[in-house]
Protein backbone atom coordinates (compact mmCIF):
# COMPACT_ATOMS: atom_id res chain seq x y z
CA UNK A 1 0.00 0.00 0.00
CA UNK A 2 1.81 3.31 -1.12
CA UNK A 3 2.13 6.03 1.49
CA UNK A 4 -0.40 8.46 -0.40
CA UNK A 5 -2.85 5.86 0.36
CA UNK A 6 -1.83 5.45 4.06
CA UNK A 7 -1.79 9.42 4.28
CA UNK A 8 -5.24 8.95 3.15
CA UNK A 9 -6.70 6.46 5.54
CA UNK A 10 -4.95 7.97 8.86
CA UNK A 11 -6.16 11.42 8.27
CA UNK A 12 -9.64 10.21 7.10
CA UNK A 13 -9.33 8.17 10.71
CA UNK A 14 -8.41 11.82 12.15
CA UNK A 15 -11.47 13.45 10.98
CA UNK A 16 -14.03 10.80 11.84
CA UNK A 17 -12.52 9.99 15.46
CA UNK A 18 -12.52 13.99 15.82
CA UNK A 19 -16.58 14.13 14.61
CA UNK A 20 -17.47 11.20 16.66
CA UNK A 21 -15.72 12.54 20.10
CA UNK A 22 -17.18 15.89 19.11
CA UNK A 23 -20.98 14.59 18.94
CA UNK A 24 -20.32 11.84 21.76
CA UNK A 25 -19.24 14.83 24.00
CA UNK A 26 -22.34 17.34 23.29
CA UNK A 27 -24.39 14.44 23.78
CA UNK A 28 -22.43 14.03 27.63
CA UNK A 29 -22.41 17.71 28.13
CA UNK A 30 -25.32 19.81 25.97
CA UNK A 31 -27.51 16.93 24.96
CA UNK A 32 -29.85 19.75 23.58
CA UNK A 33 -27.09 21.00 21.06
CA UNK A 34 -27.60 17.94 19.61
CA UNK A 35 -31.06 17.23 19.90
CA UNK A 36 -30.93 14.98 16.30
CA UNK A 37 -29.24 12.59 17.78
CA UNK A 38 -31.91 11.43 19.81
CA UNK A 39 -33.59 9.87 16.84
CA UNK A 40 -30.59 7.65 16.45
CA UNK A 41 -31.36 3.90 16.79
CA UNK A 42 -29.87 2.62 20.14
CA UNK A 43 -26.22 1.21 19.42
CA UNK A 44 -24.75 -2.60 20.50
CA UNK A 45 -23.00 -0.54 23.23
CA UNK A 46 -25.50 0.91 24.48
CA UNK A 47 -27.88 -2.32 24.68
CA UNK A 48 -25.17 -3.61 26.32
CA UNK A 49 -23.80 -1.43 29.15
CA UNK A 50 -26.29 1.74 29.09
CA UNK A 51 -26.34 5.37 27.26
CA UNK A 52 -24.35 6.94 29.74
CA UNK A 53 -21.87 3.86 29.45
CA UNK A 54 -21.67 3.78 25.52
CA UNK A 55 -20.92 6.97 25.24
CA UNK A 56 -17.63 7.58 27.39
CA UNK A 57 -16.34 4.30 25.87
CA UNK A 58 -17.66 5.86 22.47
CA UNK A 59 -15.66 9.46 23.22
CA UNK A 60 -12.55 7.35 24.18
CA UNK A 61 -12.58 5.62 21.04
CA UNK A 62 -13.09 8.40 18.88
CA UNK A 63 -10.12 10.02 20.64
CA UNK A 64 -7.81 7.15 20.76
CA UNK A 65 -8.31 7.22 17.45
CA UNK A 66 -7.13 10.53 16.68
CA UNK A 67 -3.93 9.38 18.74
CA UNK A 68 -3.47 6.26 16.70
CA UNK A 69 -3.77 8.11 13.63
CA UNK A 70 -1.64 10.91 14.71
CA UNK A 71 1.18 8.65 16.09
CA UNK A 72 1.24 6.45 12.98
CA UNK A 73 1.39 9.49 10.48
CA UNK A 74 3.71 11.74 12.40
CA UNK A 75 6.39 9.31 13.85
CA UNK A 76 8.82 8.50 11.17
CA UNK A 77 11.02 5.82 12.58
CA UNK A 78 8.77 2.92 14.21
CA UNK A 79 9.97 0.07 16.07
CA UNK A 80 8.69 -3.33 15.39
CA UNK A 81 7.59 -3.05 18.96
CA UNK A 82 6.25 0.08 18.83
CA UNK A 83 4.13 -0.52 15.58
CA UNK A 84 2.57 -3.45 17.03
CA UNK A 85 1.27 -1.36 19.80
CA UNK A 86 -0.56 0.57 17.54
CA UNK A 87 -1.65 -2.01 15.67
CA UNK A 88 -3.03 -3.70 18.68
CA UNK A 89 -4.54 -0.40 19.76
CA UNK A 90 -5.79 0.61 16.20
CA UNK A 91 -8.03 -2.61 16.03
CA UNK A 92 -9.39 -2.79 19.42
CA UNK A 93 -10.54 0.86 18.54
CA UNK A 94 -11.38 0.02 15.22
CA UNK A 95 -13.65 -2.27 17.25
CA UNK A 96 -15.11 -0.36 19.87
CA UNK A 97 -15.98 2.19 17.63
CA UNK A 98 -17.86 0.03 15.31
CA UNK A 99 -20.19 -1.31 17.90
CA UNK A 100 -20.98 2.15 18.86
CA UNK A 101 -22.37 2.45 15.44
CA UNK A 102 -26.16 3.43 15.74
CA UNK A 103 -28.41 1.10 15.00
CA UNK A 104 -29.99 -0.08 11.40
CA UNK A 105 -26.70 0.33 9.58
CA UNK A 106 -27.72 -2.99 7.67
CA UNK A 107 -30.83 -1.99 6.09
CA UNK A 108 -29.21 1.81 5.41
CA UNK A 109 -26.25 -0.24 3.41
CA UNK A 110 -28.28 -1.99 2.12
CA UNK A 111 -30.67 0.06 0.20
CA UNK A 112 -27.77 3.00 -0.82
CA UNK A 113 -25.95 -0.31 -1.96
CA UNK A 114 -29.16 -1.63 -4.08
CA UNK A 115 -29.13 1.97 -5.96
CA UNK A 116 -25.50 1.36 -6.78
CA UNK A 117 -26.51 -1.78 -8.18
CA UNK A 118 -27.90 -0.23 -11.52
CA UNK A 119 -25.41 2.34 -11.88
CA UNK A 120 -22.31 -0.24 -12.07
CA UNK A 121 -24.88 -2.73 -14.90
CA UNK A 122 -24.84 0.21 -16.95
CA UNK A 123 -21.12 1.31 -16.28
CA UNK A 124 -20.19 -2.13 -17.04
CA UNK A 125 -22.36 -2.16 -19.74
CA UNK A 126 -21.52 1.06 -21.68
CA UNK A 127 -17.87 -0.33 -21.02
CA UNK A 128 -18.28 -3.97 -22.71
CA UNK A 129 -20.76 -2.21 -26.01
CA UNK A 130 -17.49 -0.06 -26.40
CA UNK A 131 -14.64 -3.06 -26.38
CA UNK A 132 -17.19 -5.59 -27.83
CA UNK A 133 -20.07 -4.02 -29.39
CA UNK A 134 -21.65 -7.25 -30.62
CA UNK A 135 -21.60 -8.62 -27.43
CA UNK A 136 -22.26 -5.48 -25.25
CA UNK A 137 -25.19 -4.00 -27.96
CA UNK A 138 -27.52 -6.79 -27.24
CA UNK A 139 -26.73 -6.81 -23.52
CA UNK A 140 -27.33 -3.09 -23.30
CA UNK A 141 -30.48 -3.50 -25.37
CA UNK A 142 -31.84 -6.41 -22.48
CA UNK A 143 -30.71 -3.68 -19.52
CA UNK A 144 -33.30 -1.15 -21.13
CA UNK A 145 -35.87 -3.85 -21.79
CA UNK A 146 -35.74 -5.10 -18.24
CA UNK A 147 -35.82 -1.35 -16.72
CA UNK A 148 -38.66 -0.31 -18.96
CA UNK A 149 -40.28 -3.49 -17.96
CA UNK A 150 -39.40 -2.51 -14.07
CA UNK A 151 -40.91 1.16 -14.51
CA UNK A 152 -43.72 0.23 -16.41
CA UNK A 153 -45.24 -2.65 -14.41
CA UNK A 154 -43.42 -2.91 -11.06
CA UNK A 155 -43.88 0.61 -9.92
CA UNK A 156 -39.98 1.54 -10.65
CA UNK A 157 -40.82 4.67 -11.59
CA UNK A 158 -41.87 5.52 -8.02
CA UNK A 159 -39.70 3.33 -6.20
CA UNK A 160 -36.42 5.74 -6.48
CA UNK A 161 -38.55 8.95 -5.04
CA UNK A 162 -39.85 6.68 -2.12
CA UNK A 163 -36.39 4.73 -1.87
CA UNK A 164 -34.73 8.45 -1.15
CA UNK A 165 -37.47 9.77 0.23
CA UNK A 166 -36.98 7.02 3.28
CA UNK A 167 -33.40 7.68 2.85
CA UNK A 168 -33.48 11.79 4.01
CA UNK A 169 -35.10 10.46 6.68
CA UNK A 170 -33.08 8.30 8.39
CA UNK A 171 -29.98 11.05 7.55
CA UNK A 172 -28.51 11.53 10.51
CA UNK A 173 -28.25 7.89 11.13
CA UNK A 174 -26.81 7.34 8.02
CA UNK A 175 -24.18 9.99 8.71
CA UNK A 176 -23.35 8.77 11.68
CA UNK A 177 -23.44 5.47 10.81
CA UNK A 178 -21.08 6.54 7.76
CA UNK A 179 -18.49 8.49 10.57
CA UNK A 180 -18.36 5.26 12.70
CA UNK A 181 -17.61 3.05 9.45
CA UNK A 182 -15.09 5.16 8.12
CA UNK A 183 -12.79 5.80 10.82
CA UNK A 184 -13.02 2.22 11.93
CA UNK A 185 -12.49 1.07 8.47
CA UNK A 186 -9.74 3.60 7.82
CA UNK A 187 -7.76 1.89 10.86
CA UNK A 188 -8.94 -1.47 9.93
CA UNK A 189 -7.28 -1.09 6.73
CA UNK A 190 -4.55 0.88 7.77
CA UNK A 191 -3.55 -2.06 10.30
CA UNK A 192 -4.11 -4.16 7.04
CA UNK A 193 -1.44 -2.37 5.02
CA UNK A 194 1.82 -1.91 7.91
CA UNK A 195 0.91 -6.08 9.00
CA UNK A 196 1.63 -6.70 5.08
CA UNK A 197 5.39 -7.13 5.68
CA UNK A 198 5.50 -8.07 9.39
CA UNK A 199 3.90 -11.89 9.39
CA UNK A 200 3.54 -13.81 12.29
CA UNK A 201 1.96 -17.91 11.96
CA UNK A 202 -1.83 -16.49 12.51
CA UNK A 203 -1.02 -14.46 9.33
CA UNK A 204 0.79 -16.99 7.41
CA UNK A 205 -2.18 -19.12 7.60
CA UNK A 206 -4.65 -16.50 6.65
CA UNK A 207 -2.61 -16.24 3.25
CA UNK A 208 -2.66 -20.17 2.78
CA UNK A 209 -5.96 -20.45 3.40
CA UNK A 210 -6.96 -17.54 1.25
CA UNK A 211 -9.13 -19.36 -1.27
CA UNK A 212 -11.17 -21.17 1.37
CA UNK A 213 -11.74 -18.25 3.71
CA UNK A 214 -12.99 -15.78 0.81
CA UNK A 215 -15.08 -18.12 -1.02
CA UNK A 216 -16.51 -19.23 2.36
CA UNK A 217 -17.44 -15.27 2.87
CA UNK A 218 -18.92 -15.25 -0.71
CA UNK A 219 -21.59 -17.88 0.26
CA UNK A 220 -22.92 -15.40 2.58
CA UNK A 221 -24.59 -13.86 0.23
CA UNK A 222 -26.38 -17.50 -0.99
CA UNK A 223 -29.22 -17.77 1.61
CA UNK A 224 -30.20 -14.30 1.27
CA UNK A 225 -30.46 -14.04 -2.99
CA UNK A 226 -31.94 -17.38 -2.95
CA UNK A 227 -35.03 -16.34 -0.77
CA UNK A 228 -35.91 -13.23 -2.82
CA UNK A 229 -35.19 -15.02 -6.11
CA UNK A 230 -38.15 -17.12 -4.72
CA UNK A 231 -40.48 -13.72 -5.09
CA UNK A 232 -39.90 -14.63 -8.78
CA UNK A 233 -41.89 -18.27 -8.08
CA UNK A 234 -45.52 -18.28 -6.40
CA UNK A 235 -43.78 -19.45 -3.69
CA UNK A 236 -42.20 -16.74 -2.03
CA UNK A 237 -39.48 -17.10 1.10
CA UNK A 238 -38.67 -15.17 3.80
CA UNK A 239 -41.96 -12.33 3.17
CA UNK A 240 -44.20 -11.36 0.64
CA UNK A 241 -46.92 -12.75 -0.95
CA UNK A 242 -48.23 -13.77 -4.37
CA UNK A 243 -51.34 -11.22 -3.31
CA UNK A 244 -49.07 -8.45 -1.76
CA UNK A 245 -46.98 -8.49 -4.96
CA UNK A 246 -50.49 -7.92 -7.22
CA UNK A 247 -51.32 -5.22 -4.88
CA UNK A 248 -48.22 -3.57 -4.31
CA UNK A 249 -45.57 -4.62 -7.15
CA UNK A 250 -42.96 -2.20 -5.82
CA UNK A 251 -42.15 -4.45 -3.06
CA UNK A 252 -41.41 -6.89 -5.25
CA UNK A 253 -38.89 -5.31 -6.72
CA UNK A 254 -37.37 -3.32 -3.37
CA UNK A 255 -36.87 -6.95 -2.89
CA UNK A 256 -35.42 -8.25 -5.83
CA UNK A 257 -33.51 -4.79 -5.70
CA UNK A 258 -31.86 -6.11 -2.45
CA UNK A 259 -31.12 -9.70 -3.51
CA UNK A 260 -29.16 -8.57 -6.33
CA UNK A 261 -27.21 -6.49 -4.19
CA UNK A 262 -26.37 -9.05 -2.02
CA UNK A 263 -25.73 -10.92 -5.18
CA UNK A 264 -23.50 -8.65 -6.36
CA UNK A 265 -21.76 -7.94 -3.05
CA UNK A 266 -20.81 -11.93 -3.36
CA UNK A 267 -19.40 -11.82 -6.93
CA UNK A 268 -17.27 -8.88 -5.80
CA UNK A 269 -15.93 -10.75 -2.50
CA UNK A 270 -14.47 -13.86 -4.87
CA UNK A 271 -12.93 -10.78 -7.09
CA UNK A 272 -10.30 -11.10 -3.86
CA UNK A 273 -9.44 -14.32 -5.04
CA UNK A 274 -10.05 -14.41 -8.98
CA UNK A 275 -7.29 -13.01 -11.58
CA UNK A 276 -10.10 -9.96 -12.32
CA UNK A 277 -9.30 -8.57 -8.78
CA UNK A 278 -5.79 -8.77 -10.35
CA UNK A 279 -6.04 -7.31 -13.60
CA UNK A 280 -9.21 -5.79 -15.42
CA UNK A 281 -11.16 -7.83 -17.84
CA UNK A 282 -9.90 -7.46 -21.26
CA UNK A 283 -13.65 -6.39 -22.37
CA UNK A 284 -13.59 -3.54 -20.10
CA UNK A 285 -12.53 -0.57 -22.49
CA UNK A 286 -10.01 2.02 -21.83
CA UNK A 287 -9.00 -0.52 -18.34
CA UNK A 288 -8.51 -3.69 -19.82
CA UNK A 289 -5.61 -5.67 -18.63
CA UNK A 290 -4.25 -2.97 -16.34
CA UNK A 291 -3.43 -3.49 -12.72
CA UNK A 292 -6.20 -3.52 -10.46
CA UNK A 293 -4.87 -1.01 -7.79
CA UNK A 294 -4.59 -3.28 -4.44
CA UNK A 295 -6.54 0.14 -2.65
CA UNK A 296 -9.38 -0.01 -4.85
CA UNK A 297 -10.21 -3.67 -3.70
CA UNK A 298 -8.76 -3.22 -0.14
CA UNK A 299 -10.66 0.14 0.84
CA UNK A 300 -14.00 -0.82 0.22
CA UNK A 301 -13.71 -4.31 1.36
CA UNK A 302 -12.75 -2.95 5.03
CA UNK A 303 -15.67 -0.47 4.90
CA UNK A 304 -17.95 -3.51 3.93
CA UNK A 305 -16.15 -5.77 6.57
CA UNK A 306 -17.07 -3.20 9.59
CA UNK A 307 -20.44 -2.75 8.24
CA UNK A 308 -21.16 -6.31 8.28
CA UNK A 309 -19.72 -6.87 11.51
CA UNK A 310 -21.36 -4.48 13.55
CA UNK A 311 -24.72 -5.11 11.35
CA UNK A 312 -24.00 -8.75 12.20
CA UNK A 313 -23.87 -8.30 15.76
CA UNK A 314 -26.38 -5.81 15.71
CA UNK A 315 -28.96 -8.54 14.40
CA UNK A 316 -28.08 -11.52 16.62
CA UNK A 317 -28.68 -8.62 19.59
CA UNK A 318 -31.87 -7.54 18.90
CA UNK A 319 -33.17 -10.95 17.67
CA UNK A 320 -31.72 -12.32 21.12
CA UNK A 321 -33.51 -10.03 23.35
CA UNK A 322 -36.79 -10.25 21.42
CA UNK A 323 -39.64 -12.61 22.37
CA UNK A 324 -39.33 -13.92 19.34
CA UNK A 325 -37.54 -16.88 20.50
CA UNK A 326 -34.01 -18.84 19.85
CA UNK A 327 -35.53 -20.52 16.37
CA UNK A 328 -36.55 -17.40 15.01
CA UNK A 329 -32.88 -15.58 15.98
CA UNK A 330 -31.04 -18.65 14.59
CA UNK A 331 -33.40 -18.04 11.10
CA UNK A 332 -32.73 -14.28 10.51
CA UNK A 333 -29.06 -15.08 11.50
CA UNK A 334 -29.15 -17.65 8.86
CA UNK A 335 -30.73 -15.92 6.70
CA UNK A 336 -28.61 -12.70 7.43
CA UNK A 337 -25.05 -14.21 7.98
CA UNK A 338 -23.44 -10.71 8.30
CA UNK A 339 -21.73 -12.01 11.34
CA UNK A 340 -19.66 -14.33 9.48
CA UNK A 341 -19.18 -12.54 6.12
CA UNK A 342 -18.08 -9.21 8.12
CA UNK A 343 -14.95 -11.07 9.86
CA UNK A 344 -14.22 -13.17 7.00
CA UNK A 345 -14.45 -10.82 4.37
CA UNK A 346 -11.94 -8.66 6.60
CA UNK A 347 -9.73 -11.49 6.62
CA UNK A 348 -10.11 -11.82 2.86
CA UNK A 349 -8.56 -8.50 2.20
CA UNK A 350 -5.98 -8.85 4.52
CA UNK A 351 -5.34 -12.16 2.64
CA UNK A 352 -5.50 -10.39 -0.62
CA UNK A 353 -3.04 -7.34 0.04
CA UNK A 354 -0.53 -10.06 1.03
CA UNK A 355 -0.39 -11.97 -1.93
CA UNK A 356 -0.66 -8.78 -4.16
CA UNK A 357 2.73 -7.69 -1.97
CA UNK A 358 4.10 -10.47 -2.87
CA UNK A 359 3.48 -10.97 -6.21
CA UNK A 360 4.59 -7.04 -6.58
CA UNK A 361 8.10 -7.87 -4.75
CA UNK A 362 9.32 -9.63 -7.84
CA UNK A 363 8.32 -7.37 -10.07
CA UNK A 364 9.87 -4.59 -8.14
CA UNK A 365 13.59 -6.57 -7.84
CA UNK A 366 13.61 -7.15 -11.53
CA UNK A 367 12.47 -3.01 -12.08
CA UNK A 368 15.18 -2.16 -9.67
CA UNK A 369 17.34 -4.61 -11.12
CA UNK A 370 16.83 -3.05 -14.36
CA UNK A 371 17.45 0.50 -13.23
CA UNK A 372 20.87 -0.67 -11.75
CA UNK A 373 21.72 -2.26 -14.92
CA UNK A 374 20.83 0.69 -17.09
CA UNK A 375 22.53 3.04 -14.74
CA UNK A 376 25.95 0.79 -14.87
CA UNK A 377 25.48 0.99 -18.80
CA UNK A 378 25.24 4.44 -18.68
CA UNK A 379 28.53 5.11 -16.64
CA UNK A 380 30.27 2.43 -18.39
CA UNK A 381 29.47 4.32 -21.88
CA UNK A 382 30.80 7.77 -19.62
CA UNK A 383 34.49 5.99 -18.84
CA UNK A 384 34.68 4.93 -22.63
CA UNK A 385 34.08 8.09 -23.90
CA UNK A 386 36.49 10.05 -21.52
CA UNK A 387 39.32 7.73 -21.99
Amino acid sequence: MSNRIRSLLLLTAVLGGAVIAAVTLLRLLAPDAVAWTDDLAPTFLERVGGTTAESVIVLCAALGAVAVAVLAATTLRTTNSSLTALRVVGLLVAAIIAFGTPGGVIPAAGYTFALLVPIGIVVATTLLAIRRPWIGVPVALLVIAVVVYAATNLEGASLLPSILAAMVGILPTMLMSLAHALTAASLLTWVIGVSVDTRGSFARGVLRHRVAITVVAALCAVPYTFARLTWLTPWPMFGGSAEMFAESPGTQLTGLMLGSAILFGGVLTLGLVRPWGERFPRWMAGLGGRAVPPALAILPAGFVSVLFTAGGIEFAAEGLGSPAGTVDTLYVMAMFPFWLWGPLLGLAAWAYAMHRADRAAPAQDAEDKAARARAMAHLAEIESREA
